[in-house]
């Protein structure tokens, strides 16, 4: 008679049932985000001590579930008392890591990643759906067995997708809501590589299934997850709030040199003098061209920063490769403190650096012009230098205080015609082009290649005035729209480039005279229109590109009080169809 004989009744054979679902052999993504409880009896390694200790709470690890290339880490936690409101997600529950022999870490902290999961839909077809995915030390869900669960003793099960490298490895617990203090625990890691070699597969060399013994679809759902006391990791913001953090604090470690000082640190008076106090050498050439920590910090305009340094400088007109001196640079950034400081430190005011330009002589120009217009070697502007600045300056406010978008920004300057005419030039009938809001235009705006097909006309008053052609793109510079429109009159084409680089042509009389791509800031050999339009001055109160705009208004002979509704994006206007023969 058989064990069980005398316990049971004889029944039918059981009918054969469809096949809900087959195992497959391992894919590429076993066992690593979650154990491999499918294919393997994990080997059990035992370790039972306490691993964290607070007023009302203990820790303990009760254990490992060792599988071929990786483990499960058990732990316990009991309390003595527990409070109204349960267990919270908070950043100071209980955290958990190993610390490796080779240096690296990981945690129950370790944040997640977007993973790719495939699955077959109700017709066969494949899909692929993604979802966030645990890193690190993967919390499990314990259990949903009654047997599991206890008011006072709650099971903490965390997966690792590796064996733990040889040597040294020490497991962390910390819980500050409970008092647990940071506490390190050795691992042995020999026990859980012999461990490894004792898993046994259960299913070695499966195959994969028949297609048509699949059904259509298969799912199955579970509600739980891991215990609310683990502290969640970080989310994206959170952890970009705590780089910018620790990047703050290591900005002002002491260090004795001028390595990794970005642009605008050297704007930053308290991060200068931290690393003078270390020992960094304040005459370094700590800059691209040549350029001392002076000059960057006069550069900046930091005043705080410049007299952090003065007391260690020995030469206060120390020129960089391009010789030019500190004060110049403060000029440029229009700081008057930090000019003002320089000056009083003895800084060289007025000979040319760039000739004729010195750095008193460009102060001139500026309403800082008291700070040295009485210095002893002062020189006085020519009255038609004044003239042509005022002329340059009364452009430049033409275009307004408001910030403008100019990149990308086509704009083309026509001395002289009026709407009709350019519209004409351009091959257009003026009486099929109304003026109208940009939303109501002839054209898709998302449309890059059909947008290039149509241009904005506007006229604009002035003595003399003309028309400004605008585009979200290069058509108003190019060259065959310039020589169309230019006959008996001059142009001046314009393109921000938004790959980098601002170029423009001028047309007279049909033809193409001249072309430059305009500098943000002028050298020797360049026109003297680029001192006059400011394309020095890297701070000022007018809009970025309105120098530029103001620059080529000139250059077309317009002499306009209001421009900004010409060249604003937003502002109506004639839109003309470009014929064929001006099409790119």
């Amino acid at each position: 008679m058989g064990f069980f004989d005398d316990l049971v009744l004889a029944e039918e054979p059981a009918a054969e049932q469809a096949v809900l679902a087959r195992l497959h052999p391992p894919g590429e993504d076993d066992g690593r985000y979650a154990p491999p409880v499918d294919r393997f009896a994990p080997a059990l390694s035992p370790q039972l001590e306490v691993v964290g200790v607070g007023a009302e709470t203990r820790v303990l690890l009760t254990g490992w579930s060792v599988w071929p290339r990786s483990v499960t880490l058990h732990l316990a936690v009991f309390r003595k008392m527990r409070r109204q409101g349960g267990d919270a997600r908070r950043q100071s529950g209980l955290r958990v890591g190993l610390l490796f022999s080779d240096g690296r870490r990981v945690t129950s902290l370790d944040g997640t990643v977007m993973r790719s999961i495939s699955w077959t839909g109700p017709q066969g077809q494949p899909q692929e759906a993604a979802t966030e995915q645990a890193v690190g030390l993967i919390p499990l869900d314990p259990g949903l067995h009654h047997s599991r669960r206890s008011l006072f003793k709650t099971d903490v099960d965390l997966y690792l997708a590796e064996l733990p490298p040889p040597g040294e490895t020490r497991l962390v617990v910390e819980w500050p809501d409970e008092g647990v203090p940071e506490t390190r625990t050795p691992v042995d890691v020999d026990a859980l590589h012999a461990a490894a070699r004792r898993a046994i597969e259960v299913w070695p060399g499966i195959q994969p299934p028949e297609q048509e013994e699949l059904p259509a679809s298969f799912a199955t759902l579970e509600v739980s997850g891991p215990p609310a006391l683990l502290a969640p990791p970080l989310n994206r913001r959170q952890r970009e709030a705590l780089r910018r953090a620790e990047e703050a604090r290591q900005r002002y470690v002491p260090q004795a040199d001028w390595q990794r000082m970005g642009y605008r640190d050297w704007g930053d008076a308290a991060l200068v003098r931290a690393r003078l106090e270390a020992g960094a050498p304040p005459d370094a050439r700590a800059g691209w061209r040549g350029a001392t920590p002076l000059h960057l910090t006069a550069e900046q305009g930091s005043a705080q920063a410049v007299a952090a340094l003065l007391p260690h400088i020995a030469d206060v007109d120390v020129r960089d490769d391009e010789e030019h001196t500190p004060l110049w640079y403060a000029v440029q950034s229009m700081d008057e403190a930090t000019v003002r400081a320089l000056i009083d430190a003895g800084a060289d005011v007025w000979t040319p650096q760039a000739e004729p330009w010195s750095p008193g002589r460009l102060l001139l120009t500026t309403p800082l012009a008291p700070l040295v217009q009485h210095l002893p070697g002062a020189v006085e502007l020519p009255p038609e230098e004044v003239a042509a600045q005022q002329a340059a300056d009364a452009l430049i406010a033409a275009f307004g205080t408001e910030p403008m978008w100019t990149e990308g920004l086509g704009v083309c300057f026509v001395q002289g015609l009026d709407e009709d005419e350019l519209i004409r030039r351009l091959g257009a009938d003026p009486a099929q082009c109304p003026r109208t809001d940009p939303d109501d235009a002839p054209f898709d705006p998302m449309d890059y290649d059909e947008s290039l097909r149509y241009v904005g006309v506007t006229g604009v008053d002035g003595a003399p005035g003309g028309c400004v052609i605008t585009q979200d793109g290069y058509m108003p510079s190019d060259d065959a729209v310039l020589r169309a429109i230019s006959a008996g009159t001059t142009a001046y084409g314009v393109y921000f480039n938004p790959k980098g680089g601002t170029f423009g042509a001028l047309a007279r009389d049909g033809e193409i005279v001249a072309g430059d791509e305009i500098h943000i800031g002028p050298h020797e050999s360049d026109p003297a229109a680029y001192w006059t339009f400011r394309f020095w001055q890297r701070k000022h109160a007018f809009p970025y590109g309105a120098d530029v705009l103001a620059y080529c208004c000139d250059k077309a002979g317009l002499r306009i009080s209001e421009g900004r509704d010409a060249v604003e994006g937003q502002a109506p206007r004639r839109w003309v169809p470009l014929p064929t023969r001006l099409q790119r």
